[in-house]
């Protein structure tokens, strides 16, 4: 037969196993066939007898047996309040995981080019250098850039960070997470349509003959997809479009 190790006492020398049928079967160390002590969670095969187990041994072999010990150790981590908080926090709902990935989007690329990559945060220095190139171009015949308002614009790129350290501490303190989640993806979605904004901007202050050469070189970055894609399912996951592939059903 074949089951899982509901639990084993090194005081007494024995434990339970819970069989594939439903059944539960006793067992004692002298019956352990494994080369590591048996763990809660270990997948082993045994003999039933009148209720009891026999030759019990781990399933997969010693490379299964470690990793069981592995993940066992995990399980201490969990025990504790604070673990156990977190552990909650990250398989409840999307609300905390989405957070987070809002929070890395704004430190990687958002616009990648072979000469200067910047972060969302970054986006200011590279306006600044925008309106000396928008002067320039005015004189050599280029288009009005219209930058007029975008660096003031930009400021509303802070809110995506904020707004994501809002939620992380809404549902950390246990208040309700919709509306925090609507915001933060709101403004996550809000902040990868600026970059998106200031790259059409960029590419618009080029003299039109350099334009297409320069639209190949400067691209979107990784962390605006992902601002978007996790502004798109922080929106979902609060209307409950979306669920936590870990929460518990």
């Amino acid at each position: 037969m074949k089951g899982k190790i509901l639990g084993f006492s090194e005081a007494d020398g024995s434990g339970a196993i819970s069989a594939d049928d439903g059944s539960r079967h006793r067992f004692v160390r002298a019956e352990w066939r494994g080369d590591k002590a048996p763990v809660a969670g270990m997948i082993v095969d045994f003999e039933s007898e009148g209720g009891s187990a026999k030759d019990i041994y781990p399933v997969g072999g010693g490379a299964l047996g470690n990793l069981n010990v592995d993940l066992s150790g995990l399980s201490g981590l969990s025990a504790s309040p604070g673990g156990a908080r977190v552990t909650e926090l990250v398989t409840k709902s999307l609300a905390v995981p989405l957070a987070l990935v809002v929070l890395l989007a704004c430190f990687l690329d958002a616009i990648a080019s072979p000469m200067q990559s910047v972060s969302l945060f970054g986006l200011g220095d590279a306006v600044a250098e925008l309106e000396g190139a928008s002067r320039m171009a005015s004189m050599m015949g280029g288009g009005d850039a219209g930058i007029g308002g975008l660096g003031a614009l930009l400021v509303l790129r802070f809110a995506a960070p904020l707004a994501a350290l809002w939620l992380i501490w809404a549902a950390w303190a246990g208040k309700p997470e919709r509306m925090p989640m609507l915001v933060t993806g709101a403004a996550a979605i809000v902040a990868g349509l600026l970059v998106i904004i200031v790259r059409s901007t960029l590419l618009s202050a080029v003299p039109e003959m350099a334009r297409d050469m320069m639209a190949s070189q400067i691209d979107l970055g990784f962390g605006v997809w992902l601002l978007l894609l996790a502004g798109a399912g922080l929106i979902a996951a609060a209307f409950g479009f979306l669920r936590n592939p870990l929460a518990k059903r």
